[in-house]
């Protein structure tokens, strides 16, 4: 048996992150419904009719070919049992940050970022008992990583000083003992006079004392009493591999790894410590391994590697890695790599396991043998990309039911050539008859296959449950056909435009007409009066929000040789085609304020999105007016975050639909972050708490909010403002209609007028021709 992870020797292989947190994102994630209308055009031009996806190959495609039927039989080879490791006296807050576990000799040690700057270290034994804890010092906004520990509990780290999150960090290394005290101090700014851009991008303590850092130059040895000598520059013949994002890790033998990535492949090599060098001879290319991934040391191994669906293990004799445990067969609900993990053994693991609450719990994982794992009937759950809150739905139902167990399958194909290549493989999968019991879609569209009876109508098991689950009206609209009721709604956004209050003289909804009178009444340029859009946007945004005026898919009728949609191709080609970020600074939001841009399409994510666009953003009274029209009617839209439905031909409906309910259990529907709560519960309390000041998560004093050079602080909503917020979101209660090849043909014909080509007139015919066709064969 190998001996002692430790701490530090951890490694993400990914690009360097950030070190500061920008409070600022915490608002701006509802993204632009100009930048979402781009996209979902951009989707569909990329669903239509066409060949096979760019990027694809034979290889891939033979993969997937079988991917729901695989997904159709339970898994046994990798499960694992996960279970609460209780610690005497340690309770982590949903603040709480477990940056890394390590196992040292008879001990677990854990690193917890704790609120604003507070570093607590804690050790306890295998079995949670024997808690010790210390807290490293710091001041303002300073911070520690790389921590790296030996078995007397005492180590190294970088420390960064910083006066506040804009300030350029002081970065020193210092040693600790047991305690938390601070024994030693190296001030990495002496380095400076040598080389002006020096810094420590990983740091490593081996139990002889000899400490290693990877810097700006190479490979390094330090010591507190001579600093840094780089032993090995980067650059050098045989070590090509060596870059300053290269990571070191300390294996439970006590050897020092150096792990490199170059062109997307990752290289391991050994730091051979009496000689001073990394031989070539040693160099191993890493199999299996992507971006993301956190390699750790422990006992059994080399050492270990957590990806973003499984933990497997790797030794350099024979370049093998090995899979040990599948997160989705064990039920863990992960579906990135683990931040803290250690090993005790191959087949036993202690980790921090993130929650539905959005904290971390300490878990042990122990290897099941595939005799003893429970037999359970299968359901297929598929989808072109499960979010969070589905996964974790996925887990609560697997973990509580001892007959059922959903297994995931994403369709997703994520590449920068073709990222509908999910949705692509998804409808044939349907198509074919192929059909998964659970489906989770996104923007696709589902109404092709609701309307040939290939899903199982929700409503009957709605209506026995609805004394339980009570859900907005709106959204229980947006959900419904006719009489049917074929996919739920979890959670949902709203598109729309918003303008100051003052602009719209008391009116619901602004014409095209209206808008043009404003900008040239504010004498604003079209560059910026929509924030930044060009011509394809404001089309875009024109036909997401009203496609229903021009499609009516029931009857098979187009309207887009109608006056409306000439008057929008006119309207959209006043925008510029291109765009001159440099004149605005690149930030459209702060032109709002002193009235410069006076118009913002949006996705409301949340009331705390409202509140900040109101006060931070336009600084008073706004109005949601929906995409300006002149059919006098608010063409604001629901975007579902996604909408689930049950196969017609799954032999499990019942067990499906109480995966469904899972979703609207308050444990979800309280913890929406990027969009509104389905239920009428879960809205109710998220608009409460918006009565309460609400203070920053990192910081914990009042929350600001910085645009251009006018700090906000912001201040909690009134009830009169929830109220209108409120019936505002319930009037909302249309969804769109995506489809590619109508989107590559408004493209594509509308470009001919944007270049001068032809006249509005002339593209608005060719496009109701060739859609009417399509719908006509199609629709």
């Amino acid at each position: 048996m190998i001996g002692e992870p430790i701490a530090d020797k951890k490694m993400f292989i990914k690009e360097r992150e950030k070190t500061t947190i920008n409070m600022k994102g915490i608002f701006k994630r509802g993204i632009s419904l100009i930048i979402t209308a781009t996209m979902i055009m951009s989707v569909l031009t990329g669903c239509g009719k066409g060949g096979a996806a760019k990027g694809s190959s034979d290889s891939k495609d033979s993969k997937d070919e079988n991917i729901l039927q695989e997904a159709s039989t339970q898994k046994k080879d990798y499960v694992f049992k996960s279970e609460d490791l209780v610690v005497e006296g340690l309770e982590l807050s949903p603040e709480d940050f477990v940056s890394n576990i390590s196992y040292i000799g008879d001990r677990i040690y854990c690193s917890i970022i704790s609120g604003h700057s507070s570093y607590k270290y804690v050790s306890f034994d295998t079995d949670g008992g024997n808690l010790t804890s210390f807290t490293l010092p710091t001041e303002n906004a300073d911070f520690y990583k790389y921590e790296s520990f030996i078995s007397d509990g005492s180590g190294v780290a970088c420390y960064y000083q910083k006066q506040n999150e804009n300030d350029t960090a002081k970065q020193s290394i210092v040693s600790f003992d047991n305690k938390g005290n601070i024994t030693q101090t190296y001030d990495c700014s002496k380095m400076l006079e040598e080389d002006d851009s020096f810094f420590v991008n990983s740091l490593i303590e081996l139990e002889n004392g000899t400490i290693l850092a990877i810097s700006d130059r190479g490979l390094e040895t330090f010591s507190f009493d001579e600093g840094f000598k780089n032993v090995i520059e980067i650059g050098k013949p045989g070590v090509e591999y060596l870059s300053d994002y290269s990571q070191l890790l300390k294996s439970a033998t006590d050897c020092a790894f150096v792990c490199s990535q170059v062109d997307n492949k990752f290289y391991v090599q050994i730091y051979d410590i009496e000689k001073g060098e990394l031989s070539p001879n040693d160099t191993a290319e890493l199999p299996g391994v992507e971006p993301g991934t956190l390699l750790f040391a422990g006992a059994g191994h080399d050492f270990y590697l957590s990806s973003e669906d499984a933990i497997s293990c790797y030794d350099r004799e024979p370049n093998k890695t090995v899979k040990l445990l599948d997160y989705l067969d064990s039920d863990l609900g992960i579906k990135n790599a683990l931040d803290a993990v250690c090993a005790l053994s191959y087949d036993e693991f202690i980790a921090a396991i993130p929650d539905s609450a959005g904290g971390v719990s300490i878990k042990r994982l122990t290897k099941v043998p595939a005799d003893q794992v429970k037999e359970k009937k299968i359901l297929t759950l598929a989808s072109t990309a499960v979010d969070n809150t589905i996964s974790s739905a996925v887990t609560k139902f697997n973990q509580e039911n001892d007959e059922y167990k959903i297994n995931l399958v994403e369709y997703v194909e994520m590449t920068d050539e073709d990222w509908s290549v999910g949705m692509q493989k998804l409808d044939k999968d349907i198509v074919s008859g192929n059909i998964p019991d659970i489906m989770a879609f996104g923007t696709q569209p589902i109404e092709k296959y609701s309307d040939k009876g290939l899903f199982v109508d929700l409503k009957p098991y709605y209506e026995k449950d609805k004394d339980k689950i009570e859900l907005l009206p709106n959204v229980l609209k947006a959900m419904t056909t006719g009489d049917k009721m074929y996919a739920l709604i979890p959670d949902f956004t709203v598109g729309t435009v918003v303008t100051k209050k003052k602009f719209t003289d008391g009116k619901d909804v602004l014409t095209l007409k209206d808008c043009d009178d404003l900008i040239k009444a504010k004498n604003t340029s079209y560059e910026i009066a929509f924030g930044f859009a060009t011509p394809e946007d404001i089309l875009g945004l024109g036909i997401t929000c009203a496609t229903t005026n021009y499609i009516d898919l029931e009857n098979k009728k187009c309207n887009f040789d109608s006056d409306n949609f000439i008057e929008l191709l006119e309207f959209a080609n006043r925008f510029p085609k291109e765009l001159n970020y440099q004149k605005y600074d690149s930030e459209s939001e702060k032109w709002f304020r002193p009235d410069v841009a006076l118009f913002e399409p949006l996705t409301i994510s949340g009331f705390d999105y409202f509140r900040a666009h109101k006060q931070a953003i336009f600084g008073e009274d706004i109005a949601f007016i929906g995409f300006p029209n002149d059919e006098g009617q608010n063409e604001s839209l629901i975007y579902p975050a996604s909408r689930i439905a049950i196969s017609a031909k799954s032999p499990y409906p019942d067990a499906a639909w109480e995966f469904l309910k899972i979703l609207l259990d308050d444990e979800f529907q309280n913890n929406k972050y990027f969009s509104f709560p389905s239920t009428k519960a879960g809205f109710e309390a998220d608009a409460k708490s918006m009565l309460e000041q609400p203070y920053d998560d990192y910081t914990g004093e009042k929350l600001t909010w910085t645009v251009g050079d006018v700090t906000t602080e912001i201040k909690p909503l009134t009830q009169e403002e929830i109220d209108e917020l409120t019936d505002y979101i319930l009037s909302v209660d249309r969804t769109t209609i995506y489809d590619g090849e109508i989107g590559t043909i408004i493209l594509e014909e509308a470009a001919a007028y944007f270049a001068g080509q032809k006249s509005a007139e002339e593209v608005a015919k060719i496009i109701q021709s060739r859609v009417q066709i399509y719908v006509s064969e199609n629709g």
